[in-house]
């Protein structure tokens, strides 16, 4: 999942902390105004609500960002790839089919206030479930439909979210882990051990390994974040998730692999699952996937069928419970 890259020293031991993003242009008449959301005395998020026009004539379904590891902006721009916008291609998809979208500004990131470090997980989860309490009250908006789209550790947060509120209409989880992070983290370890002879020869891996695994339980010690995305399993949480889920997940994320798409497909209620070729876990194309490359990537636009597949999967969605509805209404009657 999306791991942050706070810590030069769990990177460098390649805890490798992962990464995520957003981006793109509107094509359909949208209304964009400001979100201010008080999560506490301290914390303000603060963001950009956009819903089409056609919201003035009937409440439309909405979606909610929420971003992965490591501080994020509404946008999930990363200084390091200019033009990557992933949240904001992927907004700009949806409001085109009639969806409306709330991306926020992380906790101490950008407009929004308050303190990035030492929010855990769980603190971005409260977070999450503020924004909802907010989106669900707002003009044009349909509350009772309303989906969670995570990238990274965002998925985890969406899993934690949907596991409390079942309210939450559905899911669209990007690049998302089934193991608890030591895993994830010891798996990134070892792929990039196992990726540079030069640096790391065969003979000194095991040693490389144990020390980078008592350096991240140093830092974990003392980092609330760590240990606490450490500790937390995300097929346990799914087991709790009623709601219809779609998962995608690029066959070339060295971040999180591909296998765990179908481990937490296996422990949600209800999940179907997209496997992206030659994509990783910015959800760009990408020929391997190795992070140390992603500056050297050409396009940093969202693939093309990861939005094809999030808005047909809101879409189908969106049908089956006018469906639903209608036929109720018809028994009622």
């Amino acid at each position: 999942m999306g791991m942050r890259w706070r810590n030069a020293s769990v990177v460098l031991t390649a805890v490798l902390l992962a990464c995520d993003g957003r981006g793109g242009p509107s094509a359909t008449a949208v209304v964009h105004r400001e979100a201010r959301i008080r999560i506490d005395s301290g914390v303000t998020l603060v963001g950009d609500f956009a819903v089409p026009s056609t919201a003035s004539r009937a409440a439309v379904p909405a979606v909610l960002f929420l971003s992965g590891s490591g501080a994020q902006d509404r946008d999930g721009t990363r200084s390091e790839l200019p033009g990557y916008r992933p949240f904001a291609d992927l907004a700009d998809t949806l409001l085109t089919a009639g969806f409306a979208v709330l991306r926020l500004d992380d906790r101490g990131v950008a407009a929004s206030t308050g303190r990035f470090e030492g929010a855990t997980t769980e603190d971005f989860a409260r977070d999450a479930a503020a924004a909802l309490t907010w989106l669900r009250a707002q003009p044009g908006v349909r509350p009772e439909r309303i989906a969670l789209v995570g990238h990274s550790e965002g998925a985890l947060v969406a899993l934690l979210v949907a596991q409390q509120d079942p309210r939450v209409w559905a899911l669209g989880l990007l690049g998302a882990a089934s193991r608890p992070g030591r895993e994830i983290a010891r798996w990134q370890r070892a792929t990039l051990v196992a990726s540079d002879l030069t640096t790391w020869p065969p003979a000194q891996r095991a040693a490389v390994l144990a020390r980078a695994e008592s350096d991240a339980d140093a830092i974990a010690a003392t980092d609330p974040w760590l240990r606490t995305w450490f500790a937390l399993d995300p097929r346990a949480i799914a087991r709790g998730v009623r709601q219809p889920v779609l998962l995608l997940h690029g066959e070339n994320d060295r971040q999180v692999p591909v296998e765990q798409a179908g481990e937490l497909a296996a422990a949600l209620h209800d999940a179907r699952t997209v496997r992206l070729a030659h994509t990783n876990h910015l959800l760009l194309d990408d020929f391997d996937g190795d992070p140390r490359g992603y500056v050297r990537l050409i396009s940093r636009r969202v693939e093309g069928e990861i939005l094809r597949a999030l808005v047909a999967f809101f879409e189908q969605q969106n049908t089956a419970n006018r469906f639903s509805e209608g036929k109720t209404a018809k028994k009622i009657r």
